[in-house]
């Protein structure tokens, strides 16, 4: 488990799925690794009340925009499982003295609907 202190780090991934229909649908989960979103995908297919189709699943650490509505990529939560909040977040992952700079050329940037990139259906 990867924790910041006592927050833990946990990214977003998204898990395509269908219903044995034409449409696809978006599950959104945020989770310490891929062991952790197989168990909550698990999870959440024996809890539908409709047949759940893997089609992909998608780690997309840099976030995520459809329309106008965007998943960070990153969020921390304490221990008892509560979120932090963005400006919490700021507070307590940065020093006071650190400034504001562009995200390095390694780092993950934000992913469209358009990308195709992902994983497989297993099997």
């Amino acid at each position: 488990m990867e924790e910041e202190g006592k927050l833990i780090k946990k990214s977003l991934w998204l898990f395509e799925y269908n219903r044995g229909d034409s449409a696809l649908y978006l599950q959104q989960f945020y989770a310490i690794d891929e062991n952790d979103v197989r168990r909550q995908i698990e999870e959440f297919i024996r809890r539908a009340d409709f047949p759940v189709y893997w089609e992909r699943l998608r780690h997309v650490p840099g976030g995520f925009t459809i329309g106008y509505s965007s998943l960070k990529g990153t969020i921390y939560e304490r221990p008892d499982g509560s979120l932090i909040e963005e400006a919490e977040e700021k507070a307590q992952l940065q020093p006071p003295e650190a400034a504001v700079t562009a995200p390095a050329s390694g780092e993950s940037t934000p992913e469209t609907a358009s990308d195709p990139s992902s994983e497989a259906a297993p099997g």
